[in-house]
Parts: structure tokens; sequence; C-alpha cells
């Protein structure tokens, strides 16, 4: 959905509208900090109030207040690009992008002070799964993410944010205060939330770090992993100095998404953690199967986001079984077979082999049902052509499609499967559809519109499972709307 400007007039009439609005205006940097970021663990008040200081004074208070958005993005690559210095010492050195990137969220909160016109606080630090949801919801496109060693691109991406949410302000008619409580309060009240079933294993992977008791008692909890991981992989946790040793296995609760703000890139929310009798280093090291395992002989170093192939969790599972853990508990890998006698090495391969056979057991049929490469009239002369449309429309302007379809060979990695499902969100846009389909040679991820869509929100199938008739019945059911 859009901005609507009818629930946020009522909502700017509400007592909590009212005190957040004010509260936005009011509080201090830490206590947003505190309030917003669970990062802020890491860090003590004294020590983020020096970077604040550090920041205005010896940076930020050197600049005029800038007029234009063009003069604030001078101003603000001039502070990333220049460095500090306090007191004529180096604080930061000019052009290091990589330790600036460290200060971002502070420095956002002193410029959100100084020229609140163009800059806001980002407190989505730890917390860049929400920001996808808002922007999901309001069809806010957000900025290309940089790749990881693009440190530069990465401190960039703070200014791109402030662009972004510069022009829906002012599309809007926010002032700056209501704006950083539409991001903070309103819009994350807004969000639908309902349970979404788990998708089966298809990886594990290695984490590691101390878990602190307050760790131990949440149910959930951000984590550095691979930004490949998908929702429902199993995660083995090493815990690292003063234990040494695996001692849980967890379940992760998201896909793994990039953060460029965020100094480990890659994150995660993970949970579902089942303690398991400590398998320590030595123990790993002195193991027949174990002992040249790459990650062991380098003492775990670089741990977070290892990739731990079947037989390795194998080996792991006989070393926790041999004391006298029941490991029927700990979750299993899945690995669904394709149909029989499908072989798969295009993109129509898919199309012709896989997806078509599959909609016509559905009773659904080319040019009565289902049209390929709907032409969709995008801008002044400009066509472009979604692979699939189901129950649709093709009168002259007025082409819609219940359900959108795209098909890819393989979709490698979460960044591939994000491109198709933006790609594809953009034709649903236009078309008017409710669902989303994604499919390759491996699974279809079917995307269902709850008064928008949302990245995080899918049912993902495995063609194989396909053969099961509940399964069958319920994608069918969710595809004929």
């Amino acid at each position: 959905m859009s901005f609507n400007q009818y629930t946020w007039d009522l909502y700017k009439q509400t007592t909590i509208g009212i005190e957040m609005i004010k509260y936005f205006s009011d509080a201090g940097g830490y206590v947003l900090f505190k309030d917003y970021c669970p990062y802020a663990n890491f860090i003590p008040e004294d020590l983020y109030n020096d970077w604040l200081e550090n920041i205005y004074c010896y940076g930020v208070s050197d600049y005029d207040h800038p007029s234009l958005l063009e003069e604030a993005k001078d101003l603000y690559i001039s502070l990333i690009t220049l460095g500090i210095r306090v007191e004529g010492q180096q604080w930061l050195p000019a052009n290091d992008f990589k330790n600036m990137l460290g200060i971002i969220q502070p420095m956002s909160y002193v410029l959100s002070q100084f020229a609140p016109e163009y800059f806001f606080p980002y407190l989505f630090l730890c917390r860049i799964f929400e920001l996808n949801k808002i922007a999901d919801f309001f069809n806010i496109d957000l900025p290309n993410i940089p790749k990881r060693t693009d440190y530069k691109g990465r401190c960039m991406y703070y200014w791109e944010l402030c662009e972004v949410f510069y022009l829906f302000r002012k599309e809007n008619g926010l002032s700056p205060a209501d704006l950083w409580s539409f991001l903070y309060d309103f819009a994350p009240n807004n969000l639908p939330s309902e349970k979404i079933d788990m998708p089966k294993p298809s990886q594990v992977w290695f984490i590691g770090g101390r878990l602190y008791q307050e760790d131990k008692s949440l149910e959930s909890k951000f984590w550095q992993s691979s930004p490949e991981t998908k929702k429902g992989d199993i995660l083995v946790h090493y815990e690292t100095s003063p234990i040494s040793a695996i001692t849980c296995i967890e379940i992760s609760l998201t896909d793994g998404v990039i953060d460029p703000l965020f100094r480990y890139y890659g994150c995660i929310y993970i949970g579902n953690r089942i303690n398991i009798p400590y398998i320590t280093l030595k123990e790993l090291q002195t193991d027949e199967y174990f002992f040249k395992h790459p990650l062991v002989r380098k003492n775990f170093q670089g741990v977070n986001g290892w990739s731990v192939n079947s037989e390795n969790y194998s080996e792991l599972l006989r070393m926790i079984k041999t004391k006298g853990f029941d490991i029927e508990v700990l979750p299993k890998l899945y690995a669904p077979t394709l149909p029989k006698d499908v072989i798969i090495e295009y993109e129509h391969d898919v199309e012709q082999q896989l997806l078509e056979p599959l909609l016509n057991s559905m009773g659904w049929y080319e040019n009565k049902d289902f049209i390929r490469q709907l032409p969709i009239q995008a801008g002044r002369g400009h066509r472009i052509f979604p692979d699939y449309a189901l129950h649709y429309g093709n009168k002259p302007n007025e082409e819609r499609a219940k359900v959108l379809i795209e098909a890819k060979l393989c979709m490698r990695n979460n960044k591939e499967r994000e491109e198709a499902y933006l790609q594809a969100r953009s034709y649903a846009r236009l078309l008017n559809s409710s669902v989303i389909v994604l499919c390759d040679k491996d699974y279809l991820i079917v995307y269902e519109k709850k008064d928008s869509f949302d990245r995080d929100r899918y049912k993902k199938y495995h063609w194989g499972e396909l053969e099961n008739p509940d399964l069958f019945n319920e994608l069918k059911n969710k595809l004929n709307i």
C-alpha cells in the first residue's frame, strides 16, 4: 500500500502519536541509540557521547547549514572523505571509509540535529529487516546494496537513504520529526503480522561468538552470518573464549540479509536453540574426521557464515550421539527430489518441463488461463513482458493478472532471488496482482499480497513435494484466486 494521509492524520492526533513526535524531536542521541539499536548493548554511553562530541565539534560544526539537497550531499561526502582530527590528532584518517563506517550511526544523529531538513537519525542498525518490511509495505524503493568491500559505497548508502526519505517526506507533507516518528513508530506498528510456516532446512552453517546470559534467555537474537542463509537453515553455534566448544544447535528465523551500515554486512535472526553436550575444540582437533577440517585447523577463526556440508553435519551428529544425547531431537537436512525423467539445463526447461505441466495439472492452460510474455505498458511507448500471467485480462490499457509468475533457471543465492522478487513486484504493481510466484529448477516461492507484498513473507514448495496431495491442493488454492 502507499502512504495513507488520513490514517497518518489520525495517528498525529492520538496521545501516542503526539508523544512519539515530541520524543523524536527532543530525545538525546544515546537514548535513541539505546532504545532502537540492539548493537547499543556493546557501546558504553560515555564512549558514544564522546563520538557525538567529536563528530560535531571537529567535523560538522565547520560547515555551513545546507539550504539545498545537493549542498547537504556535498557536506556528507566531505565529512566521510576528509576524516576527523581531534585536538590536532587524527581520529579518523582521510578516505578511511572502513573505519568511518563504524561511526555512521552516531554521525547520522549529529547531522539530523544540524540539518534535519536533509538528514535523519539512522536507527535501523541491526534492524535492517524492519526497514525492508516498511519499504515493501509502503512501496518505497530502497537504494541498491553496495558490495561488501565497497566501504565508500557502504558509507554513501546512508546518504542515499536520506535522499529517498527526503523525497518521501516532501511528497507526503511530513516534517522531519514526523518522518522519524513514521519510520520508528507508526510504520512498524502498522505492518501486518502473521505466523509464517518455517521452511525445511536445506543448508547448515557454522556461526560463533560468545553467548552471554542475556542471549540465552532470548527467544530470538540478531547475529552475524552469511547473507546466503535461508530461513529454516540449521546453525551450529561455536562459543568462543572462554568455552571454545560447540554448545548448541539453532535455526535461522529469517533469510540472511545485507545491512551495508552494519560492520559485519551479513546478518540474520536466530532462535529455537537446543543445547547439546559440549564438543570442545580439543575434541574436534583429535577426532579422526574433524582434525583435518579447515575451520578446525583455523581454530574457528572466521566462523560466522561458514558453510557446513551434509557429511560434516552427519559426523557432528555422530560425536554428539557418543555423548549419550538423543540426536533425533535435532533438526535434519531436507533434500527433496525432482519429478522423474526431467532434465533441466536451460530456463525454458523450467518453464516447459516443470511450470507448465504443473499449471496444466491444476486445470489451467495457455491462452485460456495463463499467457506467456503478456505485454505491459510501462511509461511512454515502453513495454515489458513478464514470463507468465495467470488469470489474466489483456484488453488495451487494461492489462491485469491475478497471479504473476517469473521463471529462472537457478536462483543461486539470496541476492539473485531478491533481484527476481523486485522485478516481479514491479510487474505485479502494474498488473494489480495479488500473488507473485518465483520458480527455478529446485522450487517455487509464493508471495501473497496482504495490503502489500513482503519479501520475508512467503511459502516455499520444492517440486518433489508437490506429489503430496495436501501440498498440491494448498498451492493450487493459493493460485486459484
